[in-house]
C-alpha cells in the first residue's frame, strides 16, 4: 500500500512566538526530562485527516481553496498556559489563545470552511500527552508563569507524511493565503 498521506492542517506562529514555545519546551525537559514531542514545532493544530489518497484530499482543498482566500488574516493572543487532562493517565499543557469574539468568530467561520466538525480548543502544545505524575511535577512551576505574545496568522498550512513509512516526517504540501479576497 503506497501512495496513502496522513495529513496535518495547522496555522504557524511567528518565529518570536515559534522560539518562546521552544524555550518553555526545553524547561519542561529540566522538571520532568525528555518527552515525546519535545522537539516538534510551535503549531495551532485544526484538523488532522489520516490515511488518504493525495487525489482525495487535492479534491477538498480545491473545494475550500477559494473561501479560505476570503478570510482576512487574523491577530491571536497567546496569554499564559493551561491544561487538557485526558482520564486519569495523562495531560497536556500548552499556550492558551485568549479567546475574544472576534477570534472566537474567526475560528467558527475557518472550521466551516473546512468542514470541521469537533470543537476544537485553539491552543499551542508545550507537553502533549504526558503521565499525569510529570504533570504534577511540571504544573506548579508553569502555570505561573506570565507569558503574553501575540501574531498574525495569514496562511494555512497543510503538511503530509507517508502513512506507512516508519519515521515519515511531515512535510509542507500546501500552504494558502487568508487573503481577505474573494476569487473566482
Amino acid at each position: 500500500m503506497t501512495d496513502y498521506k496522513d495529513y496535518l492542517f495547522l496555522l504557524e506562529p511567528s518565529e518570536n512566538v515559534k522560539n518562546q514555545i521552544k524555550h518553555y519546551k526545553l524547561k519542561a525537559c529540566e522538571y520532568i526530562g525528555t518527552y515525546p514531542g519535545v522537539k516538534g514545532t510551535a503549531h495551532v493544530s485544526l484538523c488532522y485527516i489520516e490515511r488518504q489518497k493525495p487525489h482525495i484530499v487535492n479534491t477538498a482543498i480545491n473545494t475550500f481553496r477559494n473561501k479560505v482566500y476570503g478570510m482576512p488574516p487574523v491577530k491571536l493572543q497567546v496569554e499564559g498556559f493551561n491544561f487538557f487532562l485526558h482520564g486519569n493517565n495523562s495531560a497536556t499543557i500548552y499556550a492558551a489563545i485568549k479567546p475574544t469574539q472576534k477570534t472566537d468568530n474567526w475560528f467558527t467561520l475557518l472550521y466551516k470552511q473546512l468542514n470541521v466538525k469537533a470543537a476544537i480548543t485553539p491552543h499551542i502544545t508545550i507537553t502533549k500527552g504526558i503521565p499525569v505524575n510529570d504533570f504534577y511535577k511540571l504544573w506548579p512551576h508553569i502555570r505561573s508563569v506570565d507569558y503574553k505574545d501575540s501574531f498574525v496568522v495569514d496562511k494555512l498550512t497543510i503538511l503530509a507524511r507517508e502513512t506507512f513509512r516508519p519515521n515519515a516526517r511531515y512535510e509542507i504540501y500546501e500552504r494558502l493565503d487568508f487573503k481577505n479576497q474573494l476569487t473566482y
